[in-house]
């Protein structure tokens, strides 16, 4: 009996001390974002509380991923690696990967800057320290572009854009996107 209660409180420590993986909810389906930053003045992230993306998504740029892929993501995310990142000169994020349950409502999002070496993460939790070449070797695999100015992804953007206005409440139906909304219909 002193066995097998030492053996289940070997295992609960152990349980207890691994680290957990990012992103620590369960999600049905991870989409790829490239946007302009720029582009909406509720601020950098990819994803809002109210489950609404940024107003700047490259949608041309927007890629569902496999389950190969979100592997391999996952496994960048979380692998902590030793590298030194520079000073933080900017948070001026092109790139992001968020996690869906099977309603399409955002349970995750991480949000990444390639020119300062600096992401964000919702919810909180995922490694400080992965390897940021890894990442920007994946995102070029899979067919996001990543360039090396800013500008160059305000471009893509309004390369996008119709050339005429649309009316106001179609602008407005066209730059939200509710919780439930699949990016892919």
């Amino acid at each position: 009996m002193k066995t097998l209660i030492v053996l289940l409180v070997i295992t609960i420590s152990s349980a207890l001390a691994a680290p957990k993986k990012w992103p620590d909810v369960p999600y049905t389906n991870v989409v790829a974002y490239c946007y302009d930053y720029t582009q909406d003045a509720r601020g950098f992230s990819i994803s809002f509380s109210d489950g609404s993306l940024h107003k700047g998504v490259i949608k041309a740029t927007t890629i569902r991923l496999s389950d190969a892929q979100t592997k391999s993501l996952l496994k960048i995310l979380n692998d902590v690696v030793d590298h030194e990142r520079g000073e933080v000169e900017c948070y001026d994020p092109h790139h992001a990967f968020v996690f869906y349950d099977s309603n399409w409502k955002i349970v995750a999002s991480i949000d990444i800057c390639f020119l300062c070496e600096n992401h964000s993460a919702v919810p909180k939790g995922a490694t400080e320290m992965f390897d940021l070449q890894a990442m920007e070797d994946f995102c070029r695999q899979i067919g996001l572009p990543v360039h090396a100015e800013s500008k160059q992804y305000t471009k893509l953007f309004l390369q996008e854009q119709p050339t005429k206005e649309p009316q106001a409440k179609e602008k407005k139906e066209q730059n939200k996107t509710s919780e439930t909304e699949n990016p892919f219909d």
